[in-house]
């Protein structure tokens, strides 16, 4: 029962990286909505957008996009992560 628990477990955590991995903000959105986290995950997409809108803004455009597209993927990966994994601590323990 445990071992089963755990392979979903990971198969969620999977999942969600997949969604947090693709730069665009509804499938980030939908990763954060399926943690229970939506509002977090709004505030970190507009807080990731205006950075990204200033580099681009300040930096010319092929550079602009170097700097701004891993900020991009990687905050939204990084929070997905760490809140799945303690979604699924938390739902593990009822």
């Amino acid at each position: 029962m445990i071992m089963a628990s755990d392979k979903k477990n990971e198969k969620f955590l999977k999942t969600q990286l997949i969604l947090a991995v693709i730069p665009t903000f509804v499938t980030q959105l939908i990763a954060f909505y399926r943690i229970q986290k939506l509002i977090n995950g709004i505030i970190i997409e507009v807080i990731i957008f205006f950075v990204d809108l200033v580099i681009q803004m300040s930096i010319s455009w092929p550079f602009g996009m170097i700097i701004s597209l891993p900020i991009s993927i990687l905050v939204p990966l990084y929070y997905v992560r760490k809140w799945t994994l303690e979604f699924n601590k938390t739902k593990s323990q009822f």
